[in-house]
């Protein structure tokens, strides 16, 4: 367990990474919309950790690539929909407001899921797992254990004092 949750916090901030350059790209200069302070975004660690799982527990040894790949894309999709609509009815619960509105979206008339730019963001999602996981997962795996110990307790540790000080003195 304290594996996934070291590739939760890893895709945390890889998602973090990720959405600084589309806010760049679409909105033509750097756009903070983190929920928490730390340089992480939770929503997409826990889309792709959830496909990660399911992946680890249902398709990792299938020998056909083709159903294999696509069912991926597939649990990708719907894992990172799930996400979208946790944290974004999480949020509007919690602080009142919306991180993200997809209504202004084609087709879209939902504010917190929509088929277009979820499905991206899953196909995303499916890639660096097919692509990336097995290189950190190899990474997470060879850490010595006291090193990977510690670092996993900095990181829980880290990311409770950051959902407590987002908690109490942000949000309310």
């Amino acid at each position: 367990m304290r594996k996934y949750f070291v590739y939760f916090m890893i895709y945390s901030f890889l998602g973090f990474v990720l959405e600084r350059i589309i806010n760049i790209i679409f909105l033509g200069y750097y756009y903070d919309n983190s929920v928490l302070v730390g340089p992480y975004q939770p929503l997409y660690g826990l889309g792709i950790l959830l496909a990660i799982i399911f992946y680890d527990l249902y398709l990792k040894d299938m020998q056909r690539k083709l159903p294999k790949y696509l069912s991926l894309i597939i649990i990708a999709i719907i894992t990172t929909g799930l996400s979208e609509f946790l944290h974004g009815e999480g949020y509007e619960l919690f602080k009142g407001t919306q991180l993200w509105d997809y209504r202004q979206t084609f087709i879209c008339t939902y504010p917190y899921v929509c088929v277009l730019p979820t499905s991206l963001f899953g196909v995303l999602s499916a890639l660096a797992i097919i692509l990336f996981h097995p290189l950190i997962d190899k990474l997470v795996s060879n850490m010595p254990k006291l090193f990977f110990k510690w670092t996993f307790w900095i990181l829980l540790v880290t990311l409770a004092i950051d959902g407590i000080y987002t908690f109490f003195f942000t949000l309310l």
